[in-house]
């Protein structure tokens, strides 16, 4: 009976296309998956990974509150100085056009100092999110200390560039003080005829 059913199974699979050593294959269970041995060393990576916090840069992060907001009102001041004068330009005429062209520059140079600003408030937030990026790169591999060194660079170029720039912001209220001041009656009425009250 063994050997008629043998027989048979043999020549069911070589009806189909199979063979014995694929047949076997089919029925046997697929290999049982290795365990790692080294499953304690991962646990300790794992404590010590987890284990890991990065502080934000206390003495950074003061200043860049306290620059924020000179920041948002130095944006503002421009935005009012240049709508302004704006309103100040007459319309377009034919000569005695000198007093035009200094409202207009005097305009382009505010413009400049807002964009200087607004750089300068995305550099700050550009800052906590590669300071977020590297401090996830000490989280994950910890023992790599070139990270940390990188990290302790970035907080020394981050409070370099806060110095200076809160130096530029003087320089800009008082560059702006200046070219106002010294350009005040032509800004008010850039033509001689124009009447006083439009003001």
């Amino acid at each position: 009976v063994v050997s008629t059913q043998s027989t048979e199974s043999s020549g069911i699979n070589a009806e189909y296309g199979v063979t014995d050593q694929k047949a076997a294959a089919v029925s046997s269970p697929p290999p049982a998956k290795r365990r790692r041995n080294d499953s304690s060393h991962e646990n300790g990576e794992d404590k010590m990974r987890f284990g890991t916090k990065v502080y934000c840069n206390a003495i950074v992060s003061e200043l860049i509150g306290i620059l924020k907001p000179e920041i948002r009102e130095l944006i503002e001041y421009c935005n009012k100085i240049k709508m302004w004068i704006q309103l100040l330009i007459p319309k377009m005429e034919d000569g005695n056009n000198f007093g035009v062209s200094i409202q207009e520059e005097t305009i382009s140079e505010v413009s400049t100092f807002c964009e200087f600003a607004k750089v300068a408030f995305d550099d700050m937030s550009r800052y906590f999110v590669t300071r977020g990026k590297v401090s996830s790169k000490i989280v994950k591999y910890p023992h790599l200390e070139d990270y940390v060194q990188y990290l302790t660079e970035l907080d020394e170029k981050q409070f370099l560039h806060i110095r200076v720039f809160a130096n530029d912001l003087k320089m800009i209220y008082c560059c702006m003080f200046d070219i106002i001041n010294k350009n005040l009656e032509k800004i008010k009425m850039p033509r001689s005829q124009m009447s006083s009250n439009l003001y």
